[in-house]
């Protein structure tokens, strides 16, 4: 039903924009890209697997296109090169053979000069504050999408109204509202466990534990213990769909010198849930239920941020100061400052960091990190050299992502890397330090 729709959709805009783009003796802007990759984790001769195996293919146009309205709509159709058939029923399944799925990217109509210097956006948008060109502690807006592990900084556009407003040429400001909420999308459990639930092995030891404490011996306590029926799920709970849960906010925006600068107040929700473990022991009934409650907080974000290029130097600063209505969030302030430079062909970056970084948010303090990369483009621009990482300054833990792409066309992409976490137990990195891996690529832009 859900595909049905969405050719529909797409059908109608084509054939309108087809008739608006004849009336006015236009073509109609079409893009896309088309990549495949497949990443291998190097763990030893006979524990070498293949984590990453995905292709994708991205379809965009504007079918409508006048001096006060233009309208876009695009899509992304992601397979996935692993089957995941659970039992024989499944081998005459072809979604379960060769898994596909279809997401709707930007689709949206935008109005231009409503009242003069005020622009209306209505649909599925990509709205990003902030300056930072990673991580934005001032933006709730748009969905992270951390499914894929070689790219921090994604974003998927959500449903939104949004207003831009300027004014004048040194001022502007912007309002938005988000009336549905969307989490962030996770990496798959292939490439990174996402397995938060106790065993049964180990909720019976936690009752044997119980009862040696309250004075069993520990024989007797394995033996009531093995009497207990033990069940164990998750419970994941999404904001309502009430106005009041609307993420919103607005932004007032200037420019002084050779600074750009914002200031802003957001009301929205974390994207990745706040994990609470509730366990209630039943001795009449000899039950043990474990309910993992996986909750997304809501927050008011005051941020801002400012930017400028200062003897060919880019700088920027972002900060966000976050107030929880739940106790089980901590207020705080988030930040993440940087500067790029360009010369004779090399590019270097370097950000500090801190907050929560993608993916390191295993707990609820806030890490410091140093981010950065450095490249280098040889014969015209066709090949780039790359290494970038981040480094975790309190416990020394780190990632790095070695990069050697090659254009021998116009359009035409050729990727080699790796991935390498390093992180011992208690650090920011230590669920990914498994993580040692070598990938390859293709990409087609047109």
């Amino acid at each position: 039903m859900y595909f049905r729709r969405l050719m529909f959709i797409l059908l109608f805009l084509l054939l309108l924009g087809r008739g608006l783009s004849q009336e006015e003796e236009k073509e109609l802007n079409f893009y896309g890209e088309m990549n495949t990759r497949m990443q291998v984790r190097i763990a030893g001769r006979d524990s070498t697997r293949l984590t990453w195996f995905r292709s994708a293919l991205s379809l965009g146009m504007v079918p409508i296109a006048r001096e006060r309205f233009e309208g876009k709509i695009g899509v992304t159709v992601r397979m996935d090169g692993f089957p995941y058939p659970e039992k024989w029923m499944d081998l005459t399944r072809v979604t379960e053979l060769e898994p596909v799925a279809i997401l709707l990217d930007e689709a949206f109509i935008r109005f231009y000069d409503v009242l003069p210097g005020l622009n209306l956006t209505l649909g599925r948008q990509k709205v990003r504050w902030g300056t930072a060109d990673v991580i934005n502690p001032t933006d709730n807006f748009a969905t992270p999408d951390y499914s894929d592990p070689l790219v921090w900084d994604e974003r998927r556009p959500v449903w939104m109204a949004h207003l831009g407003w300027k004014p004048l040429p040194a001022l502007g400001g912007e309002l938005g509202i988000k009336p549905v909420f969307q989490p962030a999308i996770s990496p798959p459990g292939e490439w990174f466990s996402t397995n938060v639930l106790p065993g049964e092995e180990e909720l019976r030891s936690f009752l044997v534990g119980e009862f040696i404490r309250q004075g069993l011996d520990s024989t007797t306590a394995r033996e009531i213990a093995a009497l207990y029926t033990i069940s164990s799920r998750e419970e994941i709970v999404l904001p309502g769909r009430n106005i009041r849960n609307a993420t919103c906010g607005g932004r007032l925006k200037g420019h002084i010198g050779v600074f750009d600068f914002s200031l802003s107040y957001l009301h929205g929700y974390n994207f990745l849930p706040t994990v609470e473990p509730v366990m209630n022991v039943d001795p009449l009934n000899r039950r043990l239920d474990f309910v993992l409650k996986e909750r997304f907080l809501s927050k008011q974000v005051l941020g801002a941020d400012a930017a400028a290029n200062i003897a060919g130097v880019g700088t920027w600063l972002e900060a966000g100061y976050a107030l929880y209505s739940d106790t089980a969030g901590k207020n705080g302030v988030s930040l993440i400052g940087g500067l790029d430079y360009s010369w004779s062909g090399f590019y270097a970056n370097l950000q500090f960091l801190y907050g929560d970084f993608p993916l390191a948010q295993s707990s609820a303090e806030k890490g410091t990190f140093i981010l950065g990369a450095i490249e280098r483009k040889f014969f015209s621009d066709r090949l780039l050299t790359r290494i970038g990482g981040v480094l975790d300054l309190k416990k020394g833990s780190f990632g790095l992502t070695p990069l050697l792409r090659l254009t021998p066309f116009n359009g035409i992409e050729i990727e080699m890397g790796g991935l390498v976490f390093k992180g011992d137990e208690g650090t920011k990195f230590a669920r990914l330090n498994p993580v040692k891996e070598l990938f390859g690529g293709v990409r087609y832009r047109f």
